[in-house]
């Protein structure tokens, strides 16, 4: 009787072990379902995902909000000066971002076209103002577009390396002009990228 009890007790243990190990193996399949519907309807992490060649983009810090956009300066002779602009529908603010290999993008806006890009001036001092350049093969073009948490990304370059970012120059008065800084975390350097159109 003594052995049969035993017995008995053996045979529920095993089953109660079998059970929770199927429970398990089922929540894993589930959740990695779920995974593969989260990426399968376009909400993949922020990242991971390239931007989209063919779609025009708006650049905005989370410093100065929505409000300013990273712009081109008309001022009728270069229009190669860039600053933060009152938002609009202008063309100065919708940036083309077009893979450039490795990993970088270079950013074009619609009004001056591919043919100009978002640059640094190698001027042997500081070399950390921007310009919008001639398109050419120049490491100063080559951004790298780096998620930097809350839905925000930190944008570098090739030539200066991950130890400077893009930012927005405090200074007090106007605080719209555009700096190639010490990577830092500070709002200036974390820019929301939104979607506004597709490129004809």
């Amino acid at each position: 009787m003594r052995r049969l009890t035993l017995m008995l007790s053996l045979l529920v243990a095993f089953a109660l072990v079998f059970a929770s190990q199927a429970f398990v193996i089922e929540s894993d399949v589930n959740a990695s379902s779920e995974s593969s519907n989260n990426f399968a309807h376009g909400n993949a992490p922020a990242g991971l995902s390239d931007f989209d060649s063919q779609t025009y983009y708006r650049l905005t810090t989370v410093w100065r909000g929505d409000g300013m956009s990273l712009d081109i300066v008309n001022d009728g002779q270069n229009n190669d000066q860039l600053q933060l602009s009152k938002t609009g529908k202008y063309t100065g603010q919708y940036w083309k971002i077009t893979p450039a290999g490795n990993g970088y993008y270079r950013l074009s806006t619609e009004w001056r076209g591919e043919g100009m890009s978002l640059d640094v001036i190698n001027d042997g001092q500081n070399n950390d103002r921007l310009i919008l350049a001639v398109t050419t093969d120049a490491s100063g073009q080559y951004w790298k577009i780096t998620p930097a948490g809350k839905g925000a990304y930190r944008l570098t370059t090739s030539w200066q390396g991950e130890g400077k970012s893009l930012d927005i120059v405090n200074d007090g008065k106007n605080n719209n002009q555009l700096i190639l800084a010490k990577t830092a975390n500070v709002t200036g350097q974390h820019w929301k990228i939104t979607a506004v159109k597709k490129a004809k």
